[in-house]
């Protein structure tokens, strides 16, 4: 069992424990939920920033932007950058296309174009995920420096063209600090 879902059972477990009022069985709980705390933390240690945005109805307008702040106080590490989607099994095209803007603290920004896939070609959706919805995180860059400390602001808007884009439910940036190899 992933240990990053166990916290659901230990809540059930604890509410129980208290029912029965054994002492025993409560000191077995606090060290159960010590170690799940520990687990949790463990889980995604390369994890710096991961958000996602929802989209109300699966349907994301040309003129809505999905703005990441992120607070950069380490200007010496190298970061890899990644875009989360999810999307719906009748999203119709098998990519997507972002305009990504980045707005650096004190002023300036870059603008850059960026395309995902989102299917093979045979059609089959890449993401994780069963029944209407696939999750995807898909790498754009390694050794990504910040030169200044910080807030940058990350802005999403979806670029296929369409008025509003239907099928797609959440999008996300993700950064993760790399570690020497």
């Amino acid at each position: 069992m992933n240990p990053c879902k166990i916290e659901v059972h230990l809540q059930r477990l604890k509410h129980m424990i208290i029912k029965s009022g054994d002492r025993s069985l409560h000191r077995i709980f606090s060290l159960s939920a010590i170690t799940l705390l520990l687990l949790t933390i463990a889980c995604d240690p390369a994890k710096f920033y991961d958000e996602n945005i929802s989209l109300p109805n699966d349907k994301w307008p040309e003129d809505k932007s999905m703005s990441f702040k992120i607070n950069i106080e380490d200007t010496v590490s190298s970061y890899r950058f990644f875009i989360n989607i999810r999307n719906s099994t009748s999203y119709q095209y098998n990519n997507i296309f972002f305009f990504l803007t980045t707005e650096f603290p004190g002023g300036g920004m870059s603008r850059d174009t960026i395309e995902c896939k989102l299917s093979a070609k045979n059609g089959e959706w890449l993401g994780k995920g069963n029944g209407r919805y696939r999750d995807n995180r898909i790498f754009i860059r390694e050794n990504i420096r910040f030169p200044l400390k910080g807030i940058y602001t990350l802005k999403l808007n979806q670029a296929m063209r369409e008025s509003t884009l239907e099928g797609i439910s959440e999008a996300g940036v993700r950064l993760e600090k790399q570690t020497a190899e």
